[in-house]
């Protein structure tokens, strides 16, 4: 079949992963590319530690890892510890995929218990496996079926594994002398009897659950289950995440000398993939298989061998003496056509297997770009008819093999081709330039490769640099394209943060466009500035971010950057994203500057924007240590004026103003990403806090205006707002210091004092940012357009900071819980306020989420643990609760996360409602459908005196000096609403307080007599959906949309609604789930 050159064949790898291939053939061929490998290590070892190592030591250079499981002695099953888990942690560092060499042959009933269940689960843990087909082709697609509905479940299902202390083979324990791989002492994530805290300060859990779930990450990309250690955060720059789709290999041919596989039964297998082919990848044969049209599938060839160092390359390959027959690269990928070589023992039993997995890399690469058609033919639209043959001996090879007939190794050949018409072709790798070949001739022939002198491999990392640059820039789309969406990210998305200058991002782009071509073809990026050269990067995020808002249906101006059918812009945005990402790890963190981080930032926004909160903490934290690496967390490194001119001062100054303003707004993410997560911060909470950069209107020209404040009677500019808003965030690091101490310090002073500083940073707020009776006297400006939106922006600071003041202390002190209770209801009717005010392709906006979740499972725990305090509020929970649950439904469309949150609302409302001791009447009456405008909400009492009341004798009574005091409160746009809460006359008489004496009946009597108060976590509701895989489900692993409206729906006794994730026994979420009402 090879004798027909396929249009694969001759086919760039990258071009090969477009639309219409299987999911992960379109990853690998990416992959390829990324990695230039086309390298698989058949790791054929004899113990997990040595499967561990050599992955780890080999997989920079390889994309496939193959394994046979049943090889391995100690092979451990845990799914969260073992050997699986490990492996996809190294996959997911070093960027290859793991391949169970598992050969399935049998009826197609067994095949799918084998594939899905049993010990080993390989589904769970393998991107692709392998099948024999001599059982016939039902069996290909009795395994399609099984990994099909594994995808469906994948995305849902949420098992738990009970497990006290699952042993990790002894096979584990061992390390190196010299501390390659972790040694025993290292920590490991094992469940923990004992109860010792672990690094984040939760303790550990003797359950030990393997959560499957990722349905707050997006479907191409979701993570392996979750490996020991924090090690498993690495992730391969360049490339996203392997999807989780799984994919087959079907033995078609095999390497081995009587193998009995006969033309019929490969020409079956060609048809077995065809007729599968949204599971089956390609083939494991000998040659390129490809025949029809559409054909695109991969193709892996084992007995893959080279020669040792200095013999022949293409010469005679003996076998093993036990059937294996060997091949080189170069007539496997050249020849034959194929497109990864597999190799075992070639690189196992070498001294240095890594050195030599190297080898066998460049060696598989250059075979695959020797296959290509020339650039010439390319050019000429020729490359079908291409006969260049890069393979082709060099006029060193051909002076050293004369030499080596004749005796006179430095003698001119005298073939008929003289020696100089080599100087005319191409590099054997495809990439070198004439002068590289020149000195590759140049070096004694008898000498290695590997002594060239160092510049020669600096030469051709700089040539792969500039030929990988430029790939990544070309996906740019046209300058009209890149107009439109750079005018919607700042009118939309840059006031929210205000972190670029319009101006300055003008200027940039003007100066890229303006760049000759002969520049970056030939010199690459390194010709270009520090501060340029990333530009592209940033570019890319910006335009990315902005495709996120467009509208969902047909669009005239951007449908054309769809390249495949069905694709969303959503879709585009992450390509682009990804190839800012790529551009950045091209250049590395030598010379960088402040467009970096700027682009760092921005692809973090992203990140958050659509969800990949997990991935949105890493990158602001990368973003920061850009931002210290060149210094913006210094004064003393401020710049200095290029020259002693006073308009080169001028702009001086305003540089060091833009360096303030960008350091300020990291600090901000820092600190409020760390509180809503409950993750530590990057920046040191002792270091000295940011110089402010001051308010003052950006000109139109900095190099003859100096830096002025703006006055009072000015209108304000997102800079105010980013700079209030810092000044209310900055709090927050005393608030995570104090968490430190537990929830019983010593006294509370700490926390009364906090909180009338949270208050009085609400009093001072600028009357143009109060959510009521706003200044709005600039509303009508153009420049200030955003200004509406920001007022419930601000007042959900304010709200959060004191639901992170007194969260850690709603379990243990009455007063925290009042307080909490108060914030979280003003939190909510302030998301209420916000939510009216959007536009529906701009739900997944990160805030509108975590706001109203956190809010909703910290009020609803404490009615649910404490359902006698503050029954004059429940009216309003209730309502709120249905509200949010409504706001989360029209939003679960285009956010993943509010998605999620719908069966973690469900479950809660079922206690709530139950603790409460509320009939379904009183609930229906409660929860009327949202209508009328607005309203703020506070305890009656707290209105009338202005105190929260003492929780003892002595204890320092909080001054309710809030906004929130008094009858009235405005909306956004200034109108005045009641804001007194109150019962309704036909309410109160449905509701009234649960009595002790109806306490059992009311459901609130049903926790453990030896539970610990002081013992349980403060409430992280969002770090726990999107770190510990936070759900709630029934019994039987269904799932449901908010379904408040329908008791009937909700009371099914036989299937409680329970939550799962990997939390641990001191979590609220353990706690509630001992209280399970029907």
């Amino acid at each position: 079949m090879a004798a027909t050159r396929h249009p694969t064949i001759q086919t760039p790898y990258l071009d090969r992963a477009g639309a219409g291939v299987h999911p992960l053939t379109n990853y690998l061929l990416r992959l390829m590319d990324l990695k230039a490998s086309n390298l698989c290590l058949s790791a054929d070892v004899h113990s997990a530690r040595e499967l561990l190592y050599i992955a780890d030591k080999v997989g920079p250079s390889i994309v496939v890892l193959k394994t046979h499981y049943d090889l391995i002695a100690g092979w451990d099953y845990n799914p969260q510890t073992g050997t699986g888990a490990r492996l996809a942690s190294l996959a997911r560092k070093h960027g290859f995929l793991i391949f169970e060499d598992r050969k399935f042959v049998d009826i197609g009933k067994t095949v799918q218990m084998q594939y899905t269940a049993g010990t080993a689960r390989i589904i769970d843990w393998a991107h692709i496996t392998n099948a024999n087909i001599d059982a016939g082709k039902d069996m290909v697609r009795a395994m399609a079926e099984a990994a099909a509905k594994w995808r469906e479940r994948i995305n849902y299902e949420v098992k738990t594994l009970v497990t006290v202390g699952t042993p990790v083979s002894d096979t584990f324990d061992d390390a190196d002398e010299n501390g390659d791989y972790p040694r025993k002492s290292e920590p490991v994530e094992l469940s923990n009897p004992y109860g010792q805290r672990d690094i984040d300060g939760r303790k550990g859990s003797i359950v030990s659950i393997t959560t499957l779930t990722q349905s707050f990450e997006p479907a191409d990309s979701p993570r392996l289950p979750k490996s020991i250690s924090e090690g498993d955060e690495l992730l391969f720059p360049g490339i996203e995440e392997a999807p989780v789709d799984r994919g087959l290999l079907l033995l078609a041919q095999m390497s081995s000398k009587g193998c009995l596989m006969t033309k019929e039964y490969t020409q079956a297998c060609v048809e077995a993939a065809r007729e599968n082919r949204q599971f089956v990848m390609g083939f494991v044969s000998q040659e390129s298989l490809n025949s029809a049209a559409d054909d695109n599938f991969i193709h892996m060839t084992p007995g893959c061998k080279l020669p040792p160092e200095g013999d022949e390359e293409n010469g005679h390959m003996e076998g093993d003496g036990l059937g294996q027959q060997y091949n080189t690269p170069a007539k496997l990928i050249a020849i034959q056509g194929t497109d990864i070589v597999i190799v075992g023992r070639g690189i196992i039993t070498a001294g240095d297997p890594q050195s030599e997995a190297e080898r066998y890399r460049r060696k598989a690469w250059k075979a695959y770009l020797s296959r290509l058609p020339c650039t010439n033919c390319v050019s000429r639209n020729k490359q079908d008819v291409c006969q260049y043959d890069s393979l082709a001996p060099t006029a060193k090879e051909r002076r050293k093999n004369s030499g080596a007939e004749d005796g006179s190794p430095g003698q001119e050949p005298t073939g008929n081709i003289p020696t100089k018409v080599a100087d005319f072709g191409y590099s054997q790798t495809g990439t070198s330039t004439l002068g590289f070949l020149k000195k590759i001739e140049d070096v004694n022939p008898d000498e290695p490769l590997s002594r060239l002198p160092p510049e020669a491999p600096h030469q051709n990392d700089h040539f792969n640099t500039k030929e990988r640059y430029r790939s990544l820039i070309r996906q740019l789309p046209a300058r009209l394209y890149i107009d439109k969406l750079v005018d919607i990210y700042f009118k939309e998305f840059n006031w929210q943060y205000y972190a670029l200058d319009r101006d300055i991002f003008d200027k940039q782009l003007a100066e890229w466009y303006s760049l000759p071509f002969s520049l970056l073809a030939n010199n690459g990026p390194q010709a270009l500035s520090p501060d340029l050269r990333p530009f592209p990067a940033l570019l890319f995020h910006v335009l990315a971010t902005s495709l996120l808002i467009l509208p969902s249906g047909p669009d005239p101006t951007f449908d054309s950057l769809k390249y495949a059918g069905n694709m969303t812009f959503e879709d585009i945005a992450v390509d682009y994203s990804e190839s800012g990402v790529a551009i950045l790890s091209l250049l590395g963190k030598r010379q960088m500057s402040i467009t970096t981080v700027l682009a760092g930032f921005v692809r973090a926004a992203f990140l958050k924007y659509v969800a990949l909160v997990t991935e949105a903490w890493h990158a602001i934290g990368s973003a920061i240590r850009d931002a210290q690496e060149i210094g913006l967390h210094r004064d003393s490194l401020d710049p200095k004026p290029s020259i002693d001119d006073a308009e080169a001062v001028l702009e001086n100054q305003w540089e060091i103003q833009r360096r303030r303003r960008l350091w300020m707004i990291l600090a901000s993410w820092d600190v409020h990403t760390g509180a809503v997560l409950g993750r530590p911060t990057t920046i040191d909470s002792t270091a000295t806090p940011p110089t402010l950069p001051i308010d003052a209107p950006i000109p139109k020209d900095r190099s003859k205006t100096p830096v002025r404040e703006r006055d009072e009677d000015s209108p304000p500019t997102p800079l105010t707002r980013s700079i209030w808003a810092y000044r209310l965030m900055a709090p927050l690091r005393e608030v995570l210091d104090l968490e430190k101490e537990g929830p019983c310090p010593k006294d509370f002073t700490k926390v009364d004092k906090l909180h009338q500083k949270f208050r009085d940073l609400d009093a001072e707020t600028l009357s143009v940012f109060r959510i009521e009776n706003p200044d709005t006297r600039y509303d009508g400006l153009p420049d200030c357009y955003w200004l509406p939106s920001v007022r419930a922006m601000i007042s959900q600071i304010i709200c959060f900071n004191l639901i992170a003041l007194h969260r850690p202390y709603i379990f243990t002190r009455p007063t925290s819980r009042t307080e909490a209770l108060k914030a979280s209801l003003e939190m909510l009717q302030t998301q209420r306020v916000q939510f009216q005010s959007m536009r529906p392709q701009q739900y997944k906006t990160f805030s509108l989420f975590f706001g109203t979740f956190d809010a909703i499972v910290l009020m609803a725990s404490i009615y649910i643990l404490f359902p006698k305090e503050h029954p004059e509020l429940v009216q309003d929970a209730i309502r709120h609760f249905r509200w949010a649950a409504e706001r989360f439904e029209a939003m679960s469309e285009r956010n993943a996360l509010a998605k999620a949150a719908l069966g973690v609302l469900q479950a809660i409302y079922l206690r709530l409602k139950k603790s409460l001791g509320l009939s379904c009447q009183a609930a229906s009456a409660m929860m009327v459908s949202e209508s009328g405008k607005p309203s703020i909400l506070t305890c009656p009492q707290a209105a009338g005196n202005g105190t929260c009341g003492s929780d003892s004798p002595g204890e320092s009574s909080l001054q309710s000096n809030d906004a929130t005091s008094g009858a009235t409160r405005s909306s956004i746009d200034g109108s005045v609403v009641s804001t007194v809460s109150s019962l309704t006359p036909a309410t109160s008489e449905i509701y009234s307080a649960p009595t002790a004496s109806a306490a059992t009946e009311a459901g609130f009597d049903w926790m453990p007599t030896d539970i610990s108060w002081a013992n349980l976590q403060p409430i992280y509701a969002t770090g726990d959906l999107v770190y510990n895989d936070l759900v709630g489900t029934r019994d039987d692993n269904s799932f449901s949309q908010w379904v408040a409206i329908e008791p009937s729906l909700m009371s099914d006794p036989s299937q409680p609604w329970q939550f799962d994730g990997d939390f641990g026994n001191d979590s609220v979420w353990n706690l509630l789930n001992q209280y399970a009402p029907p």
